[in-house]
């Protein structure tokens, strides 16, 4: 307590106008002290250097997205939400898109994000490979509590019914994805088109890479989200079935997030 009241003493009465004088009356005895005092003095501004950046990472949130659209799209589409979000809780909120659907998972089932958005086939795939997380709530968009998706081909591709693609290219987005794989390989298989009755079949990773990869006759048809369809339309696109309505994507918190950040989260969402 000393050294912290005796710095406090030296602060105060090293002002500009009285620096030079304070030097040279100083006696050889009271250098000695000072020099003492300065190591106390460099460990008592770091420990508030150090105080104050632990605070500042307890105030800051992660905010997890799967990657259904190139990167600068999804940090677009979030970056309102984000900026919301730490209006309302007085956290920063920052955005991270997964490489993969799959380490999106990963990510969210380790604890590693405070909260995520994610789809109703991967919120499956957590829950049976790392249990519950607390829900926060689910998406809506235009009042709508699901959404859709589109079997999608060429319009000069000649393919009018998904009993045309027998034989053809397929583009799918990623392995774990509601309306780029799960929905629509059901919808071929329902048809009576297995994997094995098309001519091949690639995972293109995202909802985008497939309508362009359709667009540029990689592939003869592919499966998107709507939003996706619609972006892509009016370059040549045409849907040529459309998937059954879906519960919409989710948004989760990470398990061990305090009750009270988890509540108020719910009542910003």
């Amino acid at each position: 307590m000393a050294e912290i009241l005796f710095a406090a003493q030296v602060v105060r009465k090293l002002d500009d106008s009285k620096r030079m004088a304070t030097r040279f009356f100083i006696s050889n005895g009271a250098r000695s002290r000072v020099g003492r005092r300065l190591p106390v003095l460099t460990l008592l501004f770091a420990l508030l250097a150090w105080s104050g950046l632990a605070f500042a990472e307890q105030r800051s949130l992660i905010l997890a997205v799967h990657p259904y659209l190139p990167y600068q799209e999804v940090t677009a589409k979030f970056a309102g939400l984000a900026n919301y979000l730490a209006r309302r809780l007085g956290y920063g909120v920052s955005i991270r898109v997964g490489k993969d659907y799959q380490e999106h998972i990963q990510f969210i089932g380790d604890d590693r994000v405070d909260l995520a958005f994610l789809g109703p086939a991967s919120y499956v795939a957590l829950t049976r490979e790392h249990g519950q997380k607390p829900l926060l709530a689910k998406l809506a968009v235009r009042g709508r509590p699901f959404f859709q998706g589109k079997i999608i081909a060429r319009k000069d591709a000649g393919i009018k019914t998904l009993a045309d693609l027998r034989g053809r290219r397929f583009a799918f987005g990623d392995p774990v994805s509601t309306m780029s794989h799960l929905v629509p390989r059901f919808m071929l298989l329902e048809n009576g088109i297995p994997l094995k009755a098309l001519a091949g079949h690639e995972f293109l990773g995202s909802h985008d890479n497939v309508a362009l990869g359709v667009l540029v006759g990689d592939f003869d048809a592919g499966a998107v989200k709507e939003e996706v369809f619609m972006k892509f339309e009016a370059n040549g696109l045409v849907a040529i079935a459309t998937t059954v309505r879906v519960s919409e994507h989710l948004f989760v918190a990470r398990a061990d997030l305090e009750p009270k950040l988890v509540e108020a989260l719910r009542a910003a969402l």
